[in-house]
């Protein structure tokens, strides 16, 4: 199930360009890995986008949260959780974030779209909740030129 799990996520790394894998980062705490990225819809390949219901353009972008759980968070187990949050531009303006949970072959992921005023770099913070667990603040920035 483990393995299955990390070649899910290793998937959808993969259809990503290169010059998107950099995106993908975690926060390690308290025994979770959470796992985030926002790119610009226009990098994802057709074939990912049309199966996640993504429309693809340069002024639209989602963002991709994984949770896993284990001694070693980053070969965990995947946990449902509540993610909830915003993004914000340079010039404080609020980009609400509604994320839906996709239960793929034993990931749990989360996404939500969103606009890009381009240029700009997006603040984005998020509160994820694993089931069971306690909040975590996930806080980072993308920038979109």
């Amino acid at each position: 199930m483990r393995n299955r799990a990390r070649l899910v996520l290793l998937g959808l790394l993969l259809t990503l360009p290169l010059s998107t894998l950099r995106a993908a980062d975690a926060v390690k705490t308290q025994g979770y890995a959470i796992y985030y990225s926002a790119v610009a819809t226009d990098t994802i390949p057709m074939q990912v986008a049309t199966r996640h219901g993504l429309h693809r353009a340069a002024d639209e972008g989602v963002v991709n949260i994984s949770v896993m759980r284990g001694p070693d968070a980053a070969r965990g187990t995947p946990v449902a959780a509540m993610v909830r949050g915003a993004a914000y531009t340079l010039l404080g303006k609020r980009l609400a974030l509604n994320f839906r949970a996709i239960d793929g072959t034993g990931m749990v992921y989360y996404l939500a779209t969103l606009h890009i005023p381009r240029p700009d770099t997006l603040r984005f913070v998020l509160t994820v909740t694993p089931v069971g667990g306690a909040p975590i603040a996930v806080d980072f920035s993308r920038d979109f030129p």
